[in-house]
């Protein structure tokens, strides 16, 4: 017995260790799949019960605001159930939260010490990702007898291998911006300066061909702010560079890949004649952001109800846009948040992005990534709900329970 219950208490102690690793498996998931993700988290959260400690362990997790405003957002969208009619459809948007429910557990198995094998194992995931979707270029646009690659079963133009753009884009604008972190900021030597630079390059080569727009847009964003990281005491060189690099970004991509190029002409062409293209993704966009304002301002002070969306949505098309197909969700979060929990939904949402915005934390190489996350996430919820969004709402979640870790026992 005595042999047994030393054997169970070295497992105990070694349980922080392997959940690290787990944690860090689940970062590799990202830009993947989501379903492995689940299972890593649920054999995390069973070896997390075993280690003991609950009761320190919740106290820690009582302490930390992170945790009251994320599970605090989860509460307002589901307490808008109470007014919804269509309580299949509310629970099933419901369930496209899920993360939100883990942020807790992932806040808690974080190391701060292991942040660094959490980001390599994401990058690694990503310039997986990136070297099967370049194959996946080259067969369609190259060298269409190469043998069948590993790619997402969804737009015949998709080259990603396991996500589709909608999901992969964000991703590499994430990826983009911290190999450029650690080009700037971390590499000490000539090799890491090679092989960070190279990932940077290589990630803004496969936004290009990837096609999603609002992954772009929110890589831009993101090299804009490195640019203004790096010169912090000189705005003004800053502001230069930031508009120099989008620049040749932009006009590079534009006259370098005929795919991007027709990507951008279509959305310029789109927003000028929207009323006449009723079937493409920026007009349905700018049609979606005014029937939802519409739905907003009939029930500005609790919305209609997370379940009753696509109900009240189709009515209003009726009414204002009967010739495009009505929509599920608005493609813009701030707008989803509204319409399904009226201003305290609103409030909540803000919370979520805002505080770790706003938050101080030290000064430990980390503060600049700190601010980037929810930047980057700030800009995505301008074009997509990307916070039901699986794969972004799982990076947005582990990246921000990582990042915080320990932060609060410093100050």
């Amino acid at each position: 017995r005595r042999g047994v219950r030393v054997s169970l208490a070295q497992l105990r102690e070694r349980i922080p260790l392997a959940n690290s690793w787990l944690l860090a498996a689940v970062f590799f998931c990202i830009p993947v799949q989501v379903a492995p993700a689940y299972v890593l988290s649920a054999v995390m959260l069973l070896l997390w019960v075993i280690e003991g400690g609950l009761r320190r362990k919740l106290r820690e997790l009582a302490a930390e605001p992170l945790v009251w405003i994320v599970l605090g957002c989860y509460g307002v969208l589901l307490l808008s159930l109470l007014w919804s009619d269509d309580l299949d459809w509310g629970w099933q948007t419901m369930q496209r939260h899920r993360f939100f429910l883990l942020f807790p557990l992932y806040f808690s198995v974080a190391r701060r010490e292991h942040f660094g094998r959490y980001v390599g194992a994401f990058l690694a995931s990503i310039a997986l990702c990136e070297a099967l979707a370049f194959y996946n270029w080259a067969k369609l646009y190259l060298w269409p007898g190469l043998p069948e690659g590993i790619r997402v079963d969804k737009g015949a133009d998709d080259t990603a291998p396991f996500v589709d753009r909608i999901f992969y884009t964000p991703t590499l604008a994430l990826a983009g911006y911290l190999a450029g972190h650690r080009l700037l900021f971390d590499a000490e030597t000539p090799r890491w300066r090679l092989v960070y630079g190279t990932l940077l390059a290589t990630t803004t080569l496969n936004l290009l061909i990837a096609g999603g727009r609002a992954g772009m847009l929110g890589f831009l964003a993101m090299l804009a702010l490195l640019a203004f990281q790096r010169f912090a005491r000189r705005p003004l060189l800053a502001g230069a560079v930031a508009a120099a690099l989008v620049a040749a970004v932009l006009v590079g991509g534009y006259h370098g890949n005929s795919y991007f190029k027709s990507r951008v002409d279509d959305a310029v062409d789109t927003f000028v004649h929207y009323r006449e293209r009723p079937d493409a993704s920026v007009s349905l966009r700018l049609v979606y952001a005014m029937n939802a304002l519409r739905i907003y301002a009939a029930h500005p002070l609790l919305g209609v109800g997370i379940g009753d969306y696509p109900k009240e949505y189709e009515r209003v098309n009726a009414i204002h846009t009967p010739q495009w197909a009505p929509a599920w969700n608005p493609h813009n979060y701030y707008l989803f948040a509204l319409t399904a929990a009226g201003i305290p939904g609103g409030i909540a949402l803000a919370l979520v992005l805002g505080y770790p915005l706003r938050r101080r934390g030290p000064p430990d190489g980390r503060e600049r990534i700190r601010r980037a996350v929810p930047v980057l996430m700030i800009t995505l919820c301008l074009f997509e709900s990307y916070l039901l969004r699986s794969n972004v709402s799982m990076m947005y979640m582990l990246f921000t329970a990582a990042l915080w870790r320990g932060v609060r026992a410093d100050r």
